[in-house]
C-alpha cells in the first residue's frame, strides 16, 4: 500500500505488483519519482522493485493516459519481420538442398 499525504489530506494506493503501476496517472508516477518510496528493513526489496518501476515509467512517460502500447506494437512488428525472413531463409535453403537430393539421384539412375 502506497500512502500519500498532503496535509490532513491521506490517499491510498493499494498495489500487489509494481507493474500496476504503468496504470497510475502521469500525476501519481511524478509523484512517486519526486517523492521516494518509504520501507521498513525487511520491506526494502519489494519497496525497491516499486521504485523500479516507477523511475521507468517516469523515465519513458508510460502512465494509464499514454499509448505506450503502440511502441510495444513497433517491437512486436519488428520481431515478427525478422522471424518470417529467417523463416522464409529457411525453406529456401531446404528447398534447394531437396532439388540438389534429386538431381543427384536423377544422375545416379
Amino acid at each position: 500500500m502506497i500512502v500519500y499525504k498532503v496535509g490532513n489530506e491521506r490517499r491510498y494506493i493499494h498495489m500487489y505488483d509494481p507493474m500496476w503501476i504503468v496504470n497510475c496517472s502521469a500525476k501519481d508516477i511524478e509523484c512517486l519519482f519526486v517523492n521516494k518510496i518509504g520501507y521498513k528493513a525487511e520491506d526494502k526489496d519489494q519497496a525497491l522493485q516499486f521504485q523500479k518501476v516507477v523511475t521507468i515509467c517516469f523515465q519513458k512517460g508510460i502512465n494509464s493516459e499514454s499509448m505506450w502500447l503502440l511502441k510495444w506494437r513497433e517491437i512486436e512488428k519488428e520481431e515478427f519481420l525478422k522471424a518470417e525472413k529467417e523463416r522464409k531463409e529457411r525453406e529456401e535453403k531446404d528447398r534447394i538442398a531437396r532439388f540438389t537430393c534429386v538431381q543427384r539421384l536423377a544422375e545416379e539412375e
